[in-house]
């Protein structure tokens, strides 16, 4: 049995998703992906300037582990700037199957959490809440709980309802693909697979980094398709 992962703390979710190349020899495929812990070590030690040492200690990790991230975040840069491929700073919540390692180890330090929900838990279902609790997350712990309506069950409303509140992330169970597709473009984290447990309970596993994730795909119209 693997030793589990040391928590990893960042700040706060990157101002922008990602960046493009321009010009007549970019490459459209292949985008890279420059992880959160990844973007977090490059932005202590190049645009902060920290060193080493109190870059690790800021993050909660030791310093060969942040080396080693350091390494990797770079080479995905340079890649991306010689041989003109898109790059896209995420969580590493690309493929279900995968996102437990990926995810978990991670806590964001600072963000605005938005959580389908129905009578103070978790709602299964991302597209049909009733409920949107909106969490407030500064220096890594719950500064404001917010309950509002859900908008109309209409394609495309839960998603942009999340983003016109100033919601990073969303913590939810299952939900369709259009809706990952349309989280993504407005730059949300999705957080996908919790389980349905109370708000309280589940703030403090994902806090914690405890959840475990099931499958976070959705066969219920979860995106906000409906059926007449």
């Amino acid at each position: 049995m693997g030793r589990n992962k040391q928590l990893r703390q960042i700040l706060s979710t990157p101002l922008t998703a990602g960046f493009r190349p321009f010009g007549r020899n970019c490459k459209r495929g292949n985008c890279i992906e420059l992880l959160f812990d990844e973007y977090e070590v490059v932005r202590l030690l190049d645009y902060e300037g920290c060193q080493q040492a109190e870059a690790a200690e800021q993050m909660k990790i030791s310093r060969p582990t942040l080396t080693r991230i350091y390494m990797e975040a770079r080479k995905k840069i340079s890649t991306a700037l010689v041989e003109g491929r898109q790059l896209k700073i995420t969580g590493g919540n690309k493929d279900f199957s995968t996102y437990q390692s990926n995810k978990i180890n991670v806590v964001i330090m600072n963000q605005k959490i938005a959580i389908p929900t129905c009578d103070g838990a978790l709602w299964p279902h991302f597209g049909k809440a009733p409920q949107v609790t909106i969490v407030t997350i500064e220096e890594g712990k719950v500064l404001e709980t917010e309950v509002l309506d859900a908008p109309p069950h209409e394609h495309g409303a839960m998603p942009r309802f999340i983003a016109a509140h100033g919601c990073t992330a969303v913590l939810c169970g299952g939900l369709g693909g259009g809706a990952v597709t349309l989280l993504n473009q407005l730059g949300i984290e999705v957080h996908a697979g919790a389980p349905a447990i109370p708000i309280d309970e589940l703030l403090t596993q994902y806090l914690g980094g405890t959840i475990v994730y099931g499958d976070g795909s959705c066969h219920h119209h979860c995106d906000g398709h409906h059926h007449e």
